[in-house]
């Protein structure tokens, strides 16, 4: 079990990361539910009032730098518990 439990709690993080994309691309588009609040929602509303077009930056990339940061730092995380566990990259 003790060999096992850090490939869970690394397979955990990668699932995280894909799940926070997932729901932000879903909310993106419109699929989403309306009734909360994400990142995704708040791309969406950017999209729909065309603040890309009106040349409103600050209305949509603090909101993409942030889902960008997020499952970066999420994978980054990943890569150094690869790095603590696995003996083969260990120097």
């Amino acid at each position: 079990m003790p060999y096992i439990a850090s490939y869970v709690v690394m397979a955990f993080i990668l699932q995280v990361a894909s799940g926070i994309l997932a729901e932000a691309s879903i909310s993106m588009l419109g699929l989403g539910p309306y009734n909360t609040i994400s990142l995704g929602i708040i791309m969406n509303w950017t999209l729909v009032f065309e603040a890309p077009v009106a040349g409103a930056w600050w209305a949509f990339i603090p909101a993409a730098f942030s889902i960008a940061i997020i499952t970066f730092s999420l994978y980054m995380i990943n890569t150094g518990m690869d790095e603590i566990f696995n003996p083969k990259i260990r120097s």
